[in-house]
């Protein structure tokens, strides 16, 4: 099972698919900023491996609502423990399903944050054919562009799965900030890619943010304008930071990050809060 537990907001809940981590370099982070990391650890101890490293949590959000099941991002396909490139401690996509309870079968709508494997990739099942065969898979069409163009090692693991829901009519390109599933909203927040979108899910008069890769380390709540060294435009993913955590502050909004190994908190006058943790 997940090490998160499951919450409820309304009549909404919430859990998470988590298929493991693996440590990054914290040398690679906030680039440009002399950084505190010792006082880091102190605050947030769960974000850390060691002096170097951050945990990097290969997650998705499984959400339950009275109209049906949506997953927000599928974590990483294939059979690779968390993922090839950063050897980790983890689970098989396949794994990581069964662990977390989900039918497939069951799931009616997948949201796709972007297309980077570690979100997009879980939407091909073992076979190679799509996992979530009743479900319409909604992502931005400028990640769609985005994939076809990007001939990275990275990018090639996402893309027979994406072609594939592609090829078969499952494939919502609409481009529109609108609701895609009965109170699941997605906005546009573009930079960490072209097409990067926030989910934004109604749970009677609460909400929930999930994030996708807009924020990868708590730090980035407190100064959401630095630029990330994982962003495809730095500018336009410091600008969508900013707005969104504007945004969640002043609107008291639970937010789920999908790499943090405590997802789910607050945004306080001070930055980060976590809160219903497992």
């Amino acid at each position: 099972m997940s090490h998160v537990e499951p919450f409820r907001v309304g009549d909404v809940e919430i859990a998470v698919l988590c298929q493991g981590w693996a440590p990054l370099p914290l040398a690679d982070e906030s680039p440009g900023h002399d950084v505190d990391w010792a006082e880091e650890r102190r605050a947030f101890p769960w974000a850390f491996d060691g002096d170097a490293h951050w945990q990097w949590h290969v997650q998705a959000f499984i959400v339950r609502t009275p109209s049906g099941l949506t997953m927000v991002d599928t974590a990483l396909g294939g059979n690779h423990p968390v993922a090839p490139w950063a050897p980790g401690e983890g689970l098989t996509a396949d794994q990581a399903y069964e662990d977390a309870g989900v039918d497939p079968s069951e799931v009616s709508t997948v949201v796709l944050t972007h297309m980077h494997p570690d979100h997009s990739g879980g939407i091909r099942g073992s076979d190679g054919e799509p996992r979530f065969a009743n479900a319409h898979h909604v992502l931005h069409p400028a990640d769609w562009a985005f994939l076809a163009g990007e001939l990275s090692e990275f990018s090639a693991l996402a893309r027979p799965g994406l072609h594939r829901v592609h090829e078969l009519g499952m494939l919502d390109l609409d481009e529109g900030n609108r609701e895609v599933a009965p109170g699941i909203e997605v906005r546009h927040t573009p930079g960490h890619t072209p097409g990067h979108r926030s989910v934004l899910v109604h749970g009677g008069d609460e909400v929930i943010l999930l994030t996708g890769d807009l924020l990868f380390l708590p730090i980035q709540f407190a100064n959401p304008s630095w630029g990330s060294s994982h962003d495809e435009d730095p500018d336009a993913g410091a600008r969508s930071r900013t707005a969104i955590v504007s945004a969640a502050a002043d609107g008291g909004w639970v937010v789920g990050v999908p790499h943090f190994a405590e997802p789910f908190g607050t945004v306080t006058d001070e930055g980060w809060s976590s809160r219903w943790n497992g």
